[in-house]
């Protein structure tokens, strides 16, 4: 599976944030400062996140888990680069 409870979440939270930004006008402009948040979380907090998350709940059942077990966690920071890139598009596309 390559979403789990917390990559559910945060797409949830993304949506919503996408909606009362096109909705209520919170982004004014696409600056500098919205292109590093953009990827500093879609680049790397939220993959680091999800990636942990994973790991700890793969983990919890299991007495020894071997590297090849996880290999499909790290391709979680391709879909959330992908993901953010995505989202990055629409709000320039909304607020263009």
């Amino acid at each position: 599976m390559i979403f789990g409870v917390f990559d559910y979440i945060v797409l949830l939270i993304i949506v919503i944030f996408s909606y009362t930004a096109w909705k209520y006008k919170v982004i004014i402009k696409c600056n500098r400062m919205f292109y590093l948040v953009a990827f500093l979380l879609f680049g790397i907090t939220i993959p680091v996140f999800s990636i942990h998350y994973e790991v700890q709940k793969a983990i919890k059942d299991q007495p020894f888990a071997d590297s090849f077990t996880l290999l499909y966690t790290f391709f979680r920071f391709p879909v959330w680069w992908l993901i953010g890139l995505l989202e990055v598009l629409w709000l320039r596309f909304v607020f263009k």
